[in-house]
């Protein structure tokens, strides 16, 4: 089992972390590890972290103090948590709730919070290949698809959101991590699809950057619906991104584009200016 502090209240309400051995640091400073934007918090105000089985919260000299299940938290104390604990920051102004669920196997990091980079893949011609190999031989296809895909995600520091059917949904604290691993991807399947013809695996991607709602696991928003719909106008085997991913992911000047697309998404207003990665040697 994993433990999990969740913001319950103020303006990070939803705003999830997974506790391990590296300790998660709580406060108004942006540079905390989850940041609660109030006056009244410290800048860095208490910190969580886990050891095996069991968690751990610390305050840290903060100037308004913490309680734990209505009792105040003398700074010198290392507390040990239980699931459905309550820490309050600063007399209520931000309520963090101790949860502990089944380890998440998908992922070996905590969803990213602030500026996103979005990444959804689509399995191309998914139904056609249903109807041509029938079920178990495209679930064996299915399989190796999804190995590939979360593979590459957590090596490039990814989140895997969820998995679609024949797509997946990741987020990325760095829009360069994000653009690269669209790119190792095209190329491992390029490589799979060499060496076994048997499996025609082609994907398209596309991805956006911005900021979303944290609930439960998963994000909302305008920049979660623009990455989707992006990846919906990519041909198999083309990655496409916003003009945003791009401005971010390209400073070191290493990464090849296509010229400047316009196109209009789906239940999103006005054009959407879009580029192609190119990923080929």
């Amino acid at each position: 089992m994993a433990y999990l502090i969740e913001i319950s209240s103020g303006p990070q309400q939803g705003e999830r972390q997974i506790l391990s051995d590296k300790h998660v640091i709580v406060g108004r400073s942006p540079t905390c590890d989850v940041t609660i934007d109030d006056p009244y918090v410290s800048g860095n105000h208490i910190e969580f972290w886990s050891a095996g089985d069991m968690a751990f919260a610390r305050d840290l000299n903060s100037s308004n103090g913490s309680s734990h299940n209505g009792n105040s938290i003398n700074p010198a104390d290392t507390l040990t948590l239980n699931s459905g604990d309550r820490i309050d920051l600063a007399e209520g102004k931000a309520i963090i709730v101790v949860l502990q669920e089944a380890a998440d196997t998908k992922n070996t990091s905590a969803p990213p919070s602030g500026t996103i980079t979005f990444l959804f893949s689509d399995m191309y011609g998914s139904t056609n290949l249903v109807n041509e190999l029938g079920d178990i031989k495209f679930r064996e296809i299915s399989r190796t698809h999804e190995g590939v895909l979360g593979d590459a995600i957590r090596g490039h520091d990814g989140y895997i959101v969820k998995e679609m059917g024949d797509g997946f949904m990741a987020a990325f604290a760095s829009s360069r991590n994000a653009v690269i691993c669209a790119m190792e991807i095209q190329k491992s399947l390029k490589i799979l699809r060499a060496k076994q013809p048997e499996l025609p695996i082609n994907v398209r991607i596309g991805l956006n950057t911005g900021e979303a709602i944290l609930e439960n696991g998963d994000y909302f928003g305008r920049a979660v619906s623009e990455a989707a719909r992006i990846s919906s106008k990519a041909e198999a085997e083309q990655i496409l991104i916003s003009s945003v991913t791009k401005r971010m992911a390209d400073s070191a000047g290493d990464l090849k584009f296509g010229e400047e697309m316009e196109f209009e998404l789906k239940g999103l207003p006005g054009d959407h200016t879009v580029f192609e990665v190119f990923w080929e040697e």
